[in-house]
């Protein structure tokens, strides 16, 4: 009896969720503006009831002429806290060989829409109170954003060691994240420019208990599984680390 009414009972409210879950809706264009070197922020309203938790991402659809070979569709993390109120895409743009897809959305104007279904991710902060390592590659600093951000927004704590490796010294959100830096001593961040890396040698001089905090890695596939196998050479269990790559960007 109990299992007949509780499986009425749930059934409707699964079937809301998984609605939710794949729920496809437009994305209106408000602006662009240029982050750093050839990255660029986008800007976008929904143009219905969007809910998201900081370090989640969106797979997006823009439909434009003359597709190439890469298609119409991407992923992108939401560079963007939820109390933002808008949707961030964050993305490098080469003027020279850049997609079709990035062509269309670089010269997107203000009131088009792009097609976006979701959110998807567990690339999110369970525990503010526990430690924190954040292995941020170049553009995959997007993805931790929206959730210091939003750990400063909820006033929880933010225990958190970010290494930030870059090509150079144009850091994307450097100005946001220092702002944070000196507003909690807790969250120390290290900038590492080319030829540092984020290695063994790095992660044991800044991380000396290997221990106790929880990993999150997030760059392009090549890195993110780099950082993978370097975390377990150093002993780090695989449920200490997660992980959010990007597709279609090289190490």
């Amino acid at each position: 009896m109990c299992k007949n009414y509780c499986y009425a009972y749930l059934m409707p409210l699964y079937s809301s969720l998984f609605f939710l879950y794949n729920m496809r809706m437009k994305l209106r264009f408000l602006e662009k503006y240029h982050e750093a070197d050839d990255v660029y922020s986008f800007l976008f309203k929904a143009q219905g009831p969007l809910a998201w938790q900081a370090g989640q991402y969106l797979p997006y659809t823009l439909e434009h002429e003359n597709v190439d070979e890469r298609g119409t569709k991407r992923f992108f993390s939401i560079a963007s806290a939820p109390f933002e109120k808008h949707v961030r895409i964050t993305t490098r743009i080469n003027q020279e060989r850049r997609s079709s897809f990035k062509q269309a959305l670089f010269t997107m104007q203000a009131g088009q829409t792009i097609e976006a279904q979701g959110p998807h991710g567990n690339f999110v902060v369970e525990s503010p109170s526990q430690q924190h390592v954040f292995l941020a590659g170049g553009i995959g600093i997007t993805a931790f954003r929206p959730i210091l951000l939003d750990l400063d927004h909820q006033s929880l704590p933010v225990n958190v060691q970010l290494l930030y490796a870059n090509r150079n010294q144009n850091f994307v959100y450097k100005k946001e994240l220092d702002e944070l830096a000196q507003k909690y001593p807790t969250l120390k961040i290290h900038y590492l420019v080319e030829p540092e890396r984020i290695d063994k040698e790095t992660v044991q001089r800044l991380v000396p208990d290997l221990t106790k905090p929880v990993f999150y890695v997030s760059g392009p596939l090549p890195l993110v599984n780099a950082m993978e196998q370097m975390l377990g050479a150093l002993g780090v269990p695989d449920t200490h680390v997660k992980e959010d790559h990007f597709p279609g960007y090289q190490e």
